[in-house]
Parts: structure tokens; C-alpha cells; sequence
């Protein structure tokens, strides 16, 4: 089973909201380390939504070369004949 960021999704869904709860959590207890760890993973969420955006928009650049169109919400290329 090789490793790619499309297994990262359910992580990335989760990461963010849990992060901002963290932040909203550490800075009502004024505690640093715990803002910090929030911070890193709403940074680490924010990459990931940048990783999933430029590989959605690859596989659309490769139905367009195949002259196909591209389905949004089935991920995948759409071919009329």
C-alpha cells in the first residue's frame, strides 16, 4: 500500500476544526505551549488544503489534454462522445 496524500483526507476534515477548538482553548488559559501546538496545526491544515488544490487541479489539467471534461464532484474525467 504506497502513501499518498489522498489518505491524508479524513486528517486534514478533522485537523482544522480540532486546531482552532485548541487555539480558541489555549489562548482562554493563557497557555503558550498549547497555543503554539494549535498554531502548528492549523499551519499543517492550511498545507494540506494547498497539497489537495494543486492535485485537483492536476488531474483536471489532465482530463482537459485528453479532451475531456472534468467531473468535480466525481473526481474524475467525464469523456462525451
Amino acid at each position: 500500500m504506497s502513501l499518498s496524500a489522498v489518505n491524508f483526507l479524513p486528517l486534514s476534515l478533522l485537523l482544522a476544526p480540532v486546531s482552532a477548538l485548541l487555539l480558541w482553548f489555549a489562548l482562554k488559559k493563557k497557555k503558550v505551549w498549547l497555543i503554539r501546538l494549535a498554531m502548528v496545526g492549523l499551519v499543517f491544515a492550511a498545507l494540506l488544503l494547498v497539497v489537495f488544490q494543486y492535485l485537483d487541479f492536476k488531474q483536471f489539467e489532465n482530463c482537459l489534454s485528453q479532451g475531456a471534461n472534468y467531473g468535480v464532484f466525481r473526481g474524475s474525467c467525464i469523456q462525451f462522445n
